[in-house]
């Protein structure tokens, strides 16, 4: 019988999963509800054990990811199921509001275009050099 809150979104999201103080491993989100995730990942973590995860999306500077604390409520083989300490965190409501806006983009920052800002410096310097 499921217990989740609100609609499970099919997702593919980066983390770190950080279970002890030394202990971080990369991972990345299945699913996402705002009472809790799917990960997927190549450690088992303990049930019941508290763990945080770091969403590493390109909205955020790595540095800035969001962390959120979660209990590890099921275990597989190469995934564990989590609930989320605190009812829809803030980092997850906006990874949900984004994704149900725009479903099919990327979510990525938009960044300049380094042709772009080069062919604008050399045009004047090819012009004078002819």
């Amino acid at each position: 019988m499921e217990h989740r809150w609100g609609e499970r979104v099919q997702v593919d999201f980066p983390i770190r999963v950080i279970a002890h103080r030394f202990s971080v491993r990369e991972g990345r989100l299945a699913d996402l509800s705002v009472s809790g995730a799917l990960v997927k990942t190549d450690f088992e973590a303990r049930l019941l054990s508290r763990i945080q995860v770091a969403i590493d999306l390109p909205l955020w500077p790595k540095h800035e990811s969001p962390i959120v604390e979660a209990y590890v409520t099921r275990r597989y083989k190469h995934e564990f199921g989590l609930e989320w300490c605190e009812f829809a965190p803030h980092a997850v409501s906006e990874l949900l509001r984004a994704w149900a806006t725009r479903p099919h983009a990327h979510l990525r920052r938009r960044t300049a275009s380094g042709s772009l800002t080069i062919s604008r410096l050399s045009t004047p310097l090819l012009k004078h050099g002819a």
